[in-house]
């Protein structure tokens, strides 16, 4: 196995970076240099237009890093299109690729835990987080608990580490609990899916698309229940859209475009297919649900959204005023019901 040596780094840390807050990058560069366990390590910091250059917030770092930390700039055009940027900045020796989103950062054992593991043979690693905003970990944020990845289920590595080998079909998993894997805890083989990319057409999810090309091409999958990342909220309006703003019909749209690339792309089972699908037709109608939000409470709706998701999934348009009759009648049945109980 190749070694790591001034000019062939063993890992890369990808970091798509566009923020109006400071200190938050360098927090997070901090959290990956500070990483035990790992040699050859390389940043790539890909400054996707922000307001703060990164050369800026990394002054110091730079300066003390003996080059590990690399600045790729390019015009804005979104999270996944940096992230790809970082992919093809990547040095065709390098063994594993880490991500990092900018106002996140990582423990300190979280990197030496995945290297470990995939020097096993292990094709992805992931960790579990928390985030400021939320109790609990991303492992257990689910409702359901079949959809909760619980370490009994699986088989240590080693315990020490808290180091584990996925049981079961992790393609199928994903398929249906994808959000447990955050992709600022998720390494991956770079010599076996050098040619993964994320779809740039998606604002929104695409993070969901590739952990799913990457499930579907992996064959062993390792993970920790360590907390191996703090999540911050960073600069992420789209998943903040309120409901009924002119954002949210911007957001839905981009949820009915990510499962139709998801079915269209990515090889599924029958059951696999019928949740997809399931989503699909959820999306529909909430993009009926924020049309008739926005018409009731007389705020802007983009006309050029609202053909763009048309062009896209014409059945979209073709559901609309259906979907639309549906979210009334739901909405008049139980205040009817509701009266009628309180003659009685």
């Amino acid at each position: 196995m190749m070694r790591p040596n001034s000019t062939c780094p063993r890992v890369a840390v990808i970091i798509p970076f566009f923020q109006r807050t400071r200190g938050l990058l360098a927090d997070g560069v901090r959290s990956i240099l500070a990483q035990t366990g790992v040699e050859g390590l390389e940043v790539i910091v890909v400054d996707d237009g922000s307001p703060i250059p990164a050369e800026q917030e990394l002054q110091e770092l730079l300066e003390a890093s003996s080059g590990r930390i690399r600045i790729v700039k390019q015009p804005n055009s979104g999270p996944g299109a940096a992230r790809n940027r970082g992919l093809d900045s990547v040095g065709p020796a390098t063994e594993y690729v880490a991500f990092l989103d900018s106002d996140d950062r990582w423990e300190p054992t979280f990197l030496g835990d995945a290297v470990f593991a995939l020097d096993q043979g292990y094709d992805v690693f992931f960790g579990n987080t928390t985030r400021f905003s939320l109790d609990g970990t991303r492992f257990s944020w689910s409702a359901s608990p079949d959809l909760n990845l619980r370490v009994e289920n699986h088989v240590p590595i080693d315990s020490a580490r808290e180091v584990y080998s996925f049981q079961g079909d992790f393609f199928d998993f994903l398929v249906f609990r994808s959000s447990i894997i955050s992709t600022s805890t998720l390494v991956f083989n770079f010599r076996k899916h050098s040619n993964l990319r994320f779809e740039e057409k998606l604002f929104n999810g695409q993070d969901r698309l590739f952990k799913l090309a990457l499930g579907k091409g992996s064959t062993k999958a390792a993970f920790s229940p360590k907390v191996c990342a703090v999540e911050g909220e960073g600069v992420n309006i789209f998943d903040s859209s309120g409901w009924g703003s002119e954002k949210s019909i911007r957001l839905v749209a981009n949820y009915i475009r990510l499962s139709k690339f998801i079915l269209d792309r990515i090889e599924m089972n029958q059951a696999q297919q019928r949740h997809i699908h399931a989503q699909l037709d959820e999306s529909r109608r909430a993009f009926a649900a924020s049309m008739l939000h926005l018409l009731k409470n007389r705020v802007r709706i983009d006309v050029g959204i609202v053909r763009a998701a048309f062009r896209s999934d014409p059945a979209t348009a073709l559901l609309l005023l259906p979907n639309m009759g549906r979210i009334v009648i739901d909405k008049i049945l139980p205040r009817r019901s509701g009266d009628a109980t309180r003659d009685h």
